[in-house]
């Protein structure tokens, strides 16, 4: 199978590598502000004091799908920006390193980082990477069964692994940074761990059914846009979650994560879809694919066929060749 150039792999790398931390950045930006004016200031309705957050939290979704596109040229830069997942993993792990990484980075970075942002982001990212670059190796549809039951576990590995993180998130970060207690927690961590294992397998389920990711897509732009237009409503039916749970996923709603992930699991779909049929014309080309073979594994034979003398009446016998002429002397 034919792999992606070097340049290809270079150019998503450096595509990657400089694109995702300005779109986390800036829906941390954005997220902070819409926070305060939910939960601390109280949302009178104003729309306007909305505009600026929401523009900043759009430009870094239509970075991020950037990010996922590049992926039609290679996989390298969506699995190399997966991998500095575990950056925001040892913070989650060792809550001690915040008061730290506080005087490194402005608050609204540490905000979105104790929220959970980066490490779902990254997370999903690179397990993209990881699915195309199976598909381009084998690009085989791998059945309806599978497909129609990629269509029920992708959602509920997914869901599991965002009620893990948002858990873990919370028990670990951000009620460490409540409290000032920073001695690491052992379950927290386990949550967190298993919350990226759930996520990152729930999208790798798109290598056997590619419309794996579209139901759990719809269900997170519908829980933003309700967490806009209704957001009483939408408040108090998250605060009945248990307690942890409902001080985080809130906030990812608001920081636009959830928006985000729903719109780059759409664009993902179009670009599977779009390297497996790439992937399956360069199979059908290859030399080493099966109709690709000669058709006649011997030379054709001569038509018409030639006719050897007495062919056609066997019985005959072959007449000798006509003597010379003249006669030669001694004939």
């Amino acid at each position: 199978m034919r792999r992606s150039s070097m340049p290809a792999r270079l150019l998503t790398t450096a595509i990657a590598l400089v694109i995702t931390p300005i779109a986390l950045v800036l829906l941390s930006m954005g997220g902070v502000t819409m926070n305060r004016t939910f939960f601390e200031f109280g949302f009178d309705g104003d729309i306007g004091r909305l505009v600026g957050p929401l523009l900043l939290q759009s430009l870094a979704v239509v970075l991020l799908v950037l990010v996922v596109l590049t992926g039609i040229w290679s996989s390298a830069g969506l699995i190399v920006i997966g991998c500095f997942a575990l950056a925001p993993l040892v913070v989650a792990i060792l809550p001690g390193t915040l008061p730290l990484l506080y005087r490194v980075v402005p608050q609204e970075w540490g905000d979105g980082l104790v929220y959970g942002i980066p490490l779902a982001v990254l997370t999903a990212l690179g397990a993209m990477g990881l699915v195309l670059f199976l598909v381009r190796r084998d690009p085989r549809p791998r059945g309806t069964a599978l497909g129609v039951v990629g269509l029920v576990v992708a959602p509920v590995l997914l869901g599991a692994g965002a009620w893990a993180l948002a858990w873990g998130t919370a028990e670990g970060m951000l009620f460490a940074l409540q409290r000032f207690q920073f001695d690491p927690r052992p379950d927290a961590a386990a949550a967190v761990l298993a919350g990226i294992l759930l996520v990152f397998a729930g999208v790798l389920v798109s290598r056997w059914s590619p419309f794996a990711l579209v139901l759990p897509a719809l269900v997170l732009l519908v829980g933003s846009l309700l967490m806009l237009v209704a957001p009483e409503w939408a408040s108090r039916v998250l605060f009945t979650l248990p307690r942890g749970v409902n001080a985080v996923i809130p906030s990812q709603l608001l920081y636009g994560a959830a928006a985000a992930a729903g719109i780059i699991y759409l664009a993902f779909t179009a670009v599977l879809l779009r390297v497996r049929s790439q992937a399956r014309l360069r199979a059908s080309e290859s030399p080493l694919a099966p109709h690709a073979a000669a058709p006649y594994p011997y030379p054709p034979a001569q038509y018409p066929p030639a006719q050897y003398p007495g062919a056609q009446n066997p019985g005959a016998q072959t007449p000798h060749p006509p003597a010379p002429y003249p006669p030669q002397p001694g004939s």
